[in-house]
């Protein structure tokens, strides 16, 4: 057999049936690799990929019960899944050797302690999980004990220099890293400017920000700092102020009440001052932000990570196989779970199960952009995908 897809069955009613449906469109592939492969150190003649996805299968009707919709907080893992049923038809195409099996992590008996526990992922040569942040970082543990590697789907939840951890690989970009594509934007647009670092002590997240920001602009950039615990008012505020030209604001804090309510401040406290504004990748949900005009004394920017882009051919592909076996609107997690499983599954079959080390030197078309991330001796932390955008709102 070639690809094969496994996964807990359940009765469902027709609104998951869709979802599943590609399920059997890669199991009739056979091929086999070259012998010679087996020349390369951890290659094999098939591989096992376990695919870690919340999709909440426990709370589905069951025994054709009858229900309106699926629950909103599955429809982003079952959108990643059906990305990853269409890369495993892509795989089958190409003759892969492969099994691929798929956890409800959002079900009972199967969260990632229970997998790893019951022995389930001891025979996986890969692990791709798009699971809860607190979960990650038992599963890059796991995988660095059992020396294969763990892809990791969602953000991190790591802050700090801890991580050592070659097995470990981020598709979405850490804290750090966007922090410094700030800093980065910030003295390509305001090299010369003093900028006003707006920052508050209050939980991991703001703090790591705080410290990325400002170890990323040492002696790079003019920086004034601001503590506050809640959004300053007119008074305090505008002691950091010159009217006369744009005024420049770093904000490393990720609460976005704090930062809607900063830039509702700005508007009503300083009408005729402009604001640029360098926010963090949390504020894209700031649903004022998506309103024309809210702010009109602002320009805000902040980061974003960049997707599979829709027009492109494996965009395309996504998209024509997505609405062939799909209903509804397709989304940013079908993209996502395509290239997750399409871009590793390769390294494997081209690299064997260490792959992570040819990350630098890998030719495959992806809008990842992969590379080591060290320590101040050159040890490798993890691996994290660097490909961040600037998003200006």
């Amino acid at each position: 057999m070639g690809i094969v897809i496994r996964m807990k069955k359940y009765k469902l009613t027709i609104l998951l049936f869709t979802l599943l449906l590609a399920t059997t469109i890669a199991g009739n592939a056979v091929a086999a690799f070259k012998k010679n492969d087996q020349s390369i150190p951890h290659k094999k003649s098939r591989y096992r990929i376990d695919v870690l996805v919340p999709l909440y299968l426990d709370e589905l009707p069951k025994n054709g019960a009858a229900k309106d919709k699926i629950p909103e907080e599955a429809l982003p893992g079952m959108a990643f899944y059906s990305g990853v049923n269409i890369a495993a038809d892509s795989l089958r195409k190409e003759g892969f050797n492969v099994d691929i099996y798929v956890h409800d992590v959002a079900s009972a008996g199967s969260s990632p302690e229970t997998l790893i526990s019951n022995g389930k992922l001891d025979s996986s040569d890969m692990i791709i999980g798009d699971v809860r942040q607190q979960d990650i970082a038992l599963l890059a543990t796991f995988a660095k004990a059992k020396s294969v590697n763990f892809i990791s789907a969602s953000s991190s939840p790591y802050y700090g220099e801890s991580i050592h951890n070659p097995y470990f690989t981020l598709l979405q970009p850490s804290l750090e890293t966007q922090c410094e594509r700030i800093v980065a934007e910030v003295m390509k647009n305001a090299p010369d400017d003093k900028i006003t670092v707006l920052y508050r002590s209050k939980g991991a997240a703001d703090n790591a920000c705080y410290d990325y920001v400002t170890d990323a602009a040492i002696g790079k950039l003019h920086l004034q700092y601001m503590a506050c615990g809640k959004p300053p008012g007119k008074t305090t505020l505008g002691t950091f102020i010159d009217a006369a030209k744009p005024v420049v604001l770093v904000v490393p804090v990720t609460d976005t009440v704090f930062a809607a309510s900063l830039l509702h401040g700005l508007a009503e406290d300083f009408p005729g001052t402009q604001f640029e504004v360098y926010g963090m990748p949390s504020w894209a949900a700031i649903e004022a932000l998506k309103k024309k005009g809210a702010f009109p004394n602002a320009t805000v920017h902040i980061t974003s990570t960049f997707t599979l882009d829709p027009a492109s051919a494996a965009g395309q592909y996504v998209r024509h196989t997505f609405t062939s076996f799909y209903t509804g609107k397709i989304s940013a997690p079908v993209y996502d779970g395509y290239e997750a499983l399409f871009l590793f599954a390769s390294l494997l079959k081209k690299y064997g199960t260490h792959f992570n080390e040819k990350y630098e030197h890998n030719t495959l078309p992806s809008s990842f952009d992969i590379h080591a991330k060290t320590d101040r001796s050159g040890n490798v932390r993890f691996y994290e995908n660097t490909h961040v955008v600037m998003t200006v709102l």
